[in-house]
């Protein structure tokens, strides 16, 4: 039981880590969205838009994919895309922290998911990439509306849209 409390501790980090992206954008602190909120928004928009297109995809393998794909930035925090200098080392060290976390719960199948996941190596792999991507263009569209900038929405859309294939029409 002591591993998994010291899991718990570890995740619990995810809480208090937040989308670093939003801050050069001068989205107010109170209201920056931690990567816990953006792994259980995107969640829930996964399991919309596999019902909503049909899609044959493994919703278990999907749904584990989207809890754990960002576990490494416990150790090293959010690196946004146009943080050019970091992003450079970003899956040494995420792979560092995803392993660490890995071991600490002794549960290989994690840091495998992950791997698949940074590799893009199945369809469902593939299809969370893109609801990563879609999940920053429609947390955009939300900050957008509450700040009255549509700058921002247009930014990140423009910046997606090639990324998100077919599902960029639901930020639309």
């Amino acid at each position: 039981m002591n591993k998994i409390y010291n899991y718990f501790k570890e995740i619990n980090k995810l809480n208090e880590t937040v989308r670093t992206g939003w801050l050069r954008r001068n989205v107010p602190l109170e209201r920056l969205e931690s990567v816990s909120e953006h792994i259980l928004t995107m969640a829930l928009v996964s399991l919309a838009v596999i019902d909503k297109y049909d899609l044959e995809l493994d919703v278990e393998k999907v749904l584990k994919m989207i809890l754990i794909h960002e576990l490494g930035e416990i150790d090293v925090g959010d690196i946004p895309v146009i943080d050019v200098e970091r992003r450079k080392n970003k899956h040494a060290e995420e792979l560092k922290g995803v392993t660490r976390i890995s071991n600490l719960i002794d549960e290989p199948w994690l840091l495998e998911l992950w791997e698949e996941f940074e590799t893009k190596e199945s369809e469902e792999a593939q299809f969370v990439f893109k609801m990563d991507k879609l999940g920053a263009v429609l947390q955009a569209k939300y900050y957008s509306e509450l700040l009255n900038n549509n700058d921002l929405f247009e930014e990140f859309y423009e910046n997606a849209k090639d990324l998100c294939g077919e599902f960029i029409e639901i930020a639309n």
